[in-house]
């Protein structure tokens, strides 16, 4: 998801691990569209090289494009695409293990990737994470990063239809970009795979470990090995219930809202385009005239194209030029989403039940490695403890790192040195 900036410097105090092991795993309900589409995760034609890579990577690894087929949300397959960042140096005995990355949120169509920003924008567009992964390409280990469904160069045969927070979709995504990364590699890469994501791409990652057994179904040198999940966003709706608790408060007569608040309300709005996108094109009979007012319903017709960070932009002029245009407007009154409303409309509720839900109530493989920033104010701490106390009562083998003053946007930093020691554990202490 994307996420309300707050200053001030993180302080790496490391609260607490919590661990329970799991014991089985909770099959997926849905198809696994790995026995209707033969070929998921071979991969198309020949890599290309990435143009554009960030020095800290360029220095330390060659960045290929990979083009792979996986199972889409409409039950046929499709193209998909990542990057993938081989280390320079010569591969150990045995193979590079495999670090599949999942970005955070970039937008809905397919120009919004990461691969196509950094080709053809010459931009870096997951946030912070250009260091994490260099420094995990110092350890020896190949960077596997996949756009998602939906997302990437048109000119490979990718077309719109981004699983925003879709289970299966984001799952699958991350599973056959390994599938893919493994087939293309060969004796290169060992086989020993982890996924790992911030924000959007955490919840890429927890669904991976869901759907972790189709990645061996399909390639059977794969071995999954555990999942690690910075910042994700874990329960929606609820997050979306204390928003607009924050936006009402912050709309009280006689108040000035701060530009915080004023991007609060911007966080509430944008990027429920990108779920309502989603919905609609899973086949969920969401009305978006049901769902936004008039302003955010010119937005949602408009703009489904706008990548975030220039959406959110013209989101926020539109919000400070309604404020600014009479006294009587407030937040909570911007023609906007319908406030805390959408969320009991019933195909909203299914979509949230059917992903967000199944995946809490589940039983991963493996451990996961949970990293959250107390100050984080995209995932409320209230909201992150409810999810992962749930999932530890299902039998889920999670480790718990609370990071005292740290927000959305720290944790990839401050979790590094637990990022990095997890990864020898899980991969059998490579350096």
């Amino acid at each position: 998801m994307g996420r309300i900036k707050r200053s001030g410097k993180p302080v790496a105090a490391l609260l607490l691990a919590t661990a329970l092991t799991g014991c089985g795993f909770t099959s997926p309900g849905d198809s696994d569209g790995s026995g209707e589409n033969a070929g998921n995760g071979d991969v198309v034609g020949t890599p290309t090289p990435l143009r554009n890579v960030p020095r800290e990577l360029s220095t330390l690894a060659d960045g290929k494009l990979i083009v792979y087929r996986m199972p889409g949300m409409q039950g046929h397959q499709i193209k998909a695409t990542a990057m993938l960042f081989t280390p320079r140096k010569s591969p150990p005995a045995g193979g590079w293990p495999l670090f599949v990355w999942g970005h955070g949120t970039v937008g809905w169509a397919p120009e919004c990737a990461p691969s196509v920003q950094l080709q053809e924008h010459k931009k870096w567009a997951d946030q912070p994470n250009a260091a994490l992964l260099a420094a995990v390409l110092k350890m020896g280990i190949a960077v596997v990063a996949p756009d998602y469904e939906g997302l990437g160069p048109a000119a490979a045969g990718v077309t719109a239809g981004h699983g925003y927070y879709h289970l299966s979709s984001q799952g699958k995504s991350m599973n056959f970009a390994a599938v893919a990364a493994k087939r293309y590699l060969g004796g290169r890469a060992s086989g020993e795979w982890v996924p790992a994501g911030w924000s959007e791409g955490g919840f890429a990652a927890l669904a991976a470990a869901y759907y972790s057994r189709l990645s061996e179904k399909a390639e059977p040198a794969l071995d999954y090995r555990g999942t690690i999940s910075l910042a994700p966003v874990p329960d929606v709706p609820a997050m979306n219930k204390l928003l607009w608790r924050d936006i009402a408060q912050a709309s009280q007569p006689g108040t000035t809202p701060t530009d915080h608040q004023i991007d609060q309300l911007v966080f509430a709005n944008a990027e429920t385009i990108y779920f309502t996108r989603t919905q609609r094109y899973a086949g969920y009979r969401v009305a978006p005239e049901k769902i936004y007012g008039q302003n955010m319903l010119n937005f949602y017709q408009r703009n489904w194209r706008t990548c975030l960070d220039d959406l959110n932009a013209m989101v926020k002029r539109d919000i400070k030029n309604y404020l600014n245009s009479s006294p009587s407007h407030r937040l909570d009154t911007y023609p906007g989403i319908r406030g805390n409303a959408p969320n009991s409309l019933p195909e909203n509720r299914r979509f949230f039940e059917r992903n967000q839900g199944r995946l809490e109530n589940s039983t991963l493989p493996g451990s996961v490695l949970w990293l959250y920033g107390a100050d984080d104010i995209t995932s409320p701490s209230s909201v992150t403890y409810h999810v992962v106390n749930k999932m530890l009562a299902n039998a889920n083998d999670i480790n718990l790192a609370v990071f005292e003053g740290a927000g959305h946007y720290d944790v990839p930093t401050v979790g590094l040195p637990l990022i990095q020691a997890r990864l020898r554990q899980l991969f059998a202490a490579r350096s």
